[in-house]
């Protein structure tokens, strides 16, 4: 992880230019709360286990390589194990279930299942989704969940509890992604917030928050004793719906766009792109208080 975490310090300075156009309002005055300010946070319950249905599209092309697309349905399970004193939230992430169609110029393969399957991933955050803690349930085994190294986010940094409609901020943060693979992807990534406004969604009325994103990410895959060097550079846009009474999320649109380049052994290099589109939907929260339980309307 230190060598990866070093490569990605180095390539951070590519993505200068991109970041760049994030730095709309430098010193620019904070607004007063009003009537149309909105608030955002993370209220995860000891006890909580929350079910997101998640529908993807994946495009992969590489350079004088193989190109192929693949459609996504998986069930993901956030479980809250516990909350500190201070309001830490410590959280359990596994895949459920996984099933795609993955499209090779002629050839259709079906997969129903995936290894990432019912691995566990533990990760610490507070309030506004900063990471404090994580960890892998086994880091000897190698694995990639079925979205690869750098999906979006299931828990963006929000990074500001409350702003009025309209009002925007940006925020950086070095992530270790230990729900994506092992050994764990680092990302530095920049994202700038927009409020937007209140919506009534999947019967629940909602605070709806969007990001754009961009990012440098690293990670060191090991297949077999062949160890593959990955570099990628991240652009994204995210829309988050949060319900106001739960305080999590119950809808989230993301896309990214992650071009990459792996250093194979010999070093010769490949490029590619990936291009991820994901829509995240609460399908169940299971609580031990009742009034907290829900069902959604669409069952998986």
């Amino acid at each position: 992880m230190i060598r990866a975490f070093s490569i990605l310090v180095f390539y951070a300075a590519a993505s200068v230019t991109a970041m760049a156009q994030f730095n709309i309002a430098p010193g620019g005055k904070s607004h007063p709360l009003g009537k149309d300010t909105l608030c955002f946070r993370y209220d995860f319950r000891a006890g909580d286990t929350l079910r997101y249905g998640i529908e993807a599209h994946d495009s992969v092309n590489i350079e004088r390589g193989q190109s192929f697309s693949k459609t996504r349905k998986e069930v993901l399970q956030i479980a809250c194990d516990s909350v500190s004193i201070s309001g830490l939230m410590h959280l359990t992430f596994s895949l459920v279930s996984a099933a795609e169609i993955h499209v090779s110029g002629k050839d259709t393969t079906r997969r129903t299942s995936s290894p990432w399957k019912n691995r566990k991933q533990h990760v610490t955050i507070d309030a506004l989704g900063h990471r404090r803690a994580f960890s892998n349930d086994n880091d000897t085994v190698a694995g990639v969940s079925p979205g690869g190294t750098f999906p979006p986010m299931w828990l963006p940094i929000i990074d500001t509890s409350c702003g009025r409609q309209n009002q925007s901020w940006l925020s950086s943060d070095t992530v270790v992604l230990v729900e994506n693979a092992v050994p764990n992807p680092v990302v530095i990534q920049q994202n700038f917030w927009r409020v937007l406004d209140r919506l009534d969604t999947l019967g629940r009325k909602t605070s709806v928050l969007q990001y754009t994103q961009t990012g440098v990410g690293a990670v060191t895959m090991n297949s077999r004793d062949v160890k593959i060097d990955v570099k990628a550079i991240l652009a994204g846009y995210g829309r988050l719906a949060f319900d106001r009474r739960w305080n999590v999320i119950i809808h989230q649109f993301a896309t990214v766009e992650n071009r990459f380049t792996m250093t194979l052994p010999g070093g010769s290099l490949v490029n590619g792109k990936h291009w991820i589109r994901e829509n995240i939907t609460l399908l169940k929260l299971i609580s031990t208080d009742p009034k907290r339980s829900w069902q959604g309307a669409t069952k998986r």
